[in-house]
């Protein structure tokens, strides 16, 4: 009888340690896409912050062209985190 409750503590405990594993590798999948979706998006306003700042140096540029510019320029740094923005 004792050797039957000990097979059943071996195997409960095994497999507690593999549910653990697999939701541990879930955990981890999970978030090194978050993380690369999120170096996408800093990568991808950091060009856009760059492709206005271009825009508003410009002098050939109209005068709403550069306001724009500069707005969307402002914009893209709050979504940023790099400037505080607007509630």
């Amino acid at each position: 009888m004792k050797d039957e409750k000990f097979k059943k503590l071996v195997i409960g405990g095994t497999v507690a340690a593999v549910l653990l594993l697999v939701f541990l590798i879930i955990f981890l999948i999970y978030q090194l896409v978050v993380l690369n979706q999120r170096r996408e998006r800093i990568e991808y306003l950091n060009s856009e912050i760059a492709r206005y700042e271009a825009i508003y140096k410009d002098d050939s540029r109209t005068l709403e062209e550069r306001y724009m510019a500069n707005w969307w320029r402002q914009y893209r740094a709050a979504q940023l985190g790099m400037i505080r923005g607007e509630d």
